[in-house]
């Protein structure tokens, strides 16, 4: 695999990620003004677009199982697996805002 096929995929894994990372705030943002239904729908497309990074990323990982040193790690897939983590992060925490939220709210 070459570096620019690397570095496409990373800026993949990004993207999705920071869409993941974008629907998980907007969830908090909708919970703190009480519109729990958007939260939940957020929450929703947040757990989408994880899925496909995460999806990507996994799919990077079994390549460089079968085939040590296949992929090399650049600096701009290891950005992307740190985009992954922090979004990941960020949409568990954003699950338990929505649910403070709703307590406080109730």
């Amino acid at each position: 695999m070459t570096i620019e096929e690397i570095n496409n995929i990373a800026c993949q894994i990004i993207a999705h990620a920071g869409d993941g990372k974008s629907y998980s705030m907007e969830a908090i943002e909708n919970a703190e003004t009480g519109d729990f239904k958007s939260a939940e729908e957020n929450l929703k497309c947040s757990d989408e677009s994880i899925q496909k990074a995460h999806e990507i990323h996994t799919d990077l990982l079994v390549q460089e199982a079968r085939e040590p040193g296949c992929v090399t790690a650049t600096m701009m897939l290891i950005h992307a697996s740190n985009h992954l983590s922090t979004a990941e992060l960020t949409r568990d925490l954003a699950e338990r805002f929505v649910r403070v939220y709703k307590n406080v709210q109730k």
